[in-house]
């Protein structure tokens, strides 16, 4: 069982991984609504992102979300610490994702 604390610094890799070494967002012009939804938990956690630069993280179900991911806070935490392939995670069915290709191929870089 993954922990809240766990969780949140997942989260904050997520943002972090948006952002280049130099501060710059890595999809300048880029403007998402991405819903994440923990099923484990049944918690949903959205992320808005305005001009390739992600907001804080908060806890709330979008009605108008453009990305929405579906996974355990465990894969999650495995997709953000690296020790679970995006695309394993893909293909074995333990991230469901509806978005545009388009949205999918950037959400790539991040994941």
């Amino acid at each position: 069982m993954v922990t809240r604390e766990a969780l949140l610094e997942a989260l904050e890799k997520a943002r972090a991984r948006m952002i280049g070494a130099d501060g710059v967002p890595l999809l300048p012009g880029w403007d998402r609504k991405i819903q994440y939804h923990f099923t484990d938990l049944d918690e949903y956690w959205a992320m808005v992102v305005e001009d390739g630069r992600p907001l804080p993280v908060t806890q709330t179900e979008l009605d108008d979300a453009d990305i929405r991911l579906t996974m355990t806070a465990e894969t999650f935490v495995g997709l953000m610490d690296k020790t679970l392939s995006g695309l394993v995670a893909m293909t074995t069915g333990k991230v469901k994702v509806k978005a545009s290709m388009a949205d999918m191929r950037k959400m790539q870089v991040f994941m």
